[in-house]
C-alpha cells in the first residue's frame, strides 16, 4: 500500500546522501554516509541500499511501501533501458545497476545522471520553477550539468546530453581528465583549480595563504571552503585561478545559450555554494560579452535553491514519475 512517500539517493564521489520526501517534495527524513573507496560495484550498491533503508526507517516506512525509488549516479544512464552499465569514475564496467537494485530492494529502481537530476529538481521545486527551458551548471570536483526543454529532461543520444563540462570552449586548450583539450571542466572545476594553483605556487613561486596541510604539491582536490577563505583574503594565485574559471564558465554558458536559448540558467555545486556571489560578476560580464542574439536581460541566472539536496530530490521526482521525465 502506497504511503505517498518517495526515496531518492545521490551517489557522489565522496558521500552517499538519501532523502525521503512527501508529495510536496518536503524532506521527511535523510541519511548520509561516506562513499566506499575502491570497492567493487556490488559492495557500493549494498551500501546505497542500506543507507536508503536507514532513511526509510527514520520515516517509519520501508522499500515495499514507498511510491518509488530513484538513484542518481555520476555517469550517463541509457534513456532506452534506464540502466547504467558503465561508470568509469567509479571503476564500474558491464555491471547492471537495475538488476542488482531489484535484487536488493525487491522494487523497480529508477536511475538518472546526477547533473540531470539536479536540474530536474530545481525545475520542479527549486530556483527554476515556472520557467520552460532551463540549463544548469554544477561546479564541484568536476563540472556537471543538465537540460530541461519545454518541461522535459533532455537526455539525448546514449544519455549524454548536458555534459557541459566536456564542451570544448578553447581549441588546443588545457588538457582535461577525459583526454581532450579545451573542455570547460579543464577551466572551471576544483580539479582544474588545483592543477593551475600547483603551477602558480610550486612552479612559479607565487605566495599563497592556503595551509600546507590542505594544499601541497601532491594535492589533487581541495575543499571549497578553503578556496573561499583564500579568495576572500585576496590570495593572488587563488583569485587569479577562480576568476579565470568564472570567465570561462561565462564563455561556456553563452555558447550553450546559442544552441538551447534557455529562459533560465541555474548555477550550483559546492564551489558556487562557497563562492557564487564572488564569482558572479566575472561570470556575468563574460556571459553578456559572448552571448549571441538574445538580450541578456531575457535570460534569468539564478543560484540553486536546493543546494546539496538537489540531486537526491531530483531522484525522488524521477521515481514518482516512473522514470518518465
Amino acid at each position: 500500500m502506497s504511503n505517498g512517500l518517495a526515496l531518492g539517493i545521490d551517489l557522489g564521489g565522496t558521500k552517499i546522501y538519501a532523502v525521503v520526501t512527501d508529495k510536496d517534495h518536503h524532506i521527511i527524513s535523510d541519511a548520509k554516509v561516506n562513499t566506499p573507496s575502491g570497492k567493487p560495484p556490488e559492495e557500493t550498491a549494498a551500501a546505497i541500499a542500506e543507507l536508503g533503508r536507514q532513511a526509510l526507517a527514520s520515516a517509519g516506512t520501508d522499500f515495499a511501501s514507498v511510491d518509488g525509488i530513484g538513484v542518481a549516479i555520476p555517469a550517463p544512464v541509457d534513456p532506452e533501458t534506464g540502466d547504467c552499465l558503465h561508470a568509469t569514475n567509479l571503476g564500474w564496467k558491464n555491471f547492471s545497476m537495475k538488476k542488482i537494485f531489484r535484487e536488493l530492494t525487491g522494487r523497480e529502481v529508477y536511475f538518472g545522471n546526477d547533473g540531470n537530476l539536479g536540474i530536474l529538481a530545481e525545475y520542479h521545486c527549486g530556483a527554476a520553477k515556472g520557467f520552460r527551458t532551463v540549463i544548469g551548471y554544477y561546479v564541484g570536483t568536476g563540472l556537471g550539468g543538465g537540460i530541461m526543454i519545454d518541461g522535459k529532461l533532455h537526455c539525448g543520444n546514449s544519455g549524454l546530453a548536458g555534459e557541459f563540462g566536456h564542451a570544448i570552449i578553447k581549441q588546443g586548450g588545457r588538457r582535461c581528465g577525459c583526454g581532450h583539450r579545451g573542455c570547460a571542466e579543464a577551466y572551471c572545476s576544483k580539479i582544474a583549480f588545483v592543477k593551475e594553483l600547483k603551477k602558480k605556487v610550486f612552479k612559479h613561486g607565487m605566495p599563497t595563504c592556503l595551509p600546507a596541510e590542505k594544499f601541497n604539491a601532491q594535492s589533487r582536490n581541495i575543499k571549497s571552503r578553503q578556496l573561499a577563505k583564500a579568495y576572500l583574503a585576496g590570495d593572488p594565485p587563488v583569485c587569479t585561478v577562480i576568476n579565470k574559471g568564472a570567465y570561462m564558465l561565462g564563455v561556456a554558458a553563452a555558447s550553450a545559450a546559442a544552441i538551447i536559448a534557455p529562459d533560465c540558467i541555474i548555477l550550483g555545486g559546492g564551489v558556487i555554494s562557497a563562492l557564487g556571489e564572488e564569482m558572479y560578476p566575472v561570470f556575468k560580464r563574460s556571459f553578456d560579452d559572448h552571448l549571441f542574439g538574445i538580450d541578456p536581460a531575457k535570460i534569468q541566472i539564478r543560484f540553486t535553491e536546493l543546494g546539496d539536496s538537489a540531486v537526491a530530490l531530483g531522484a525522488t521526482v524521477l521515481a514518482r514519475r516512473n522514470g518518465k521525465v
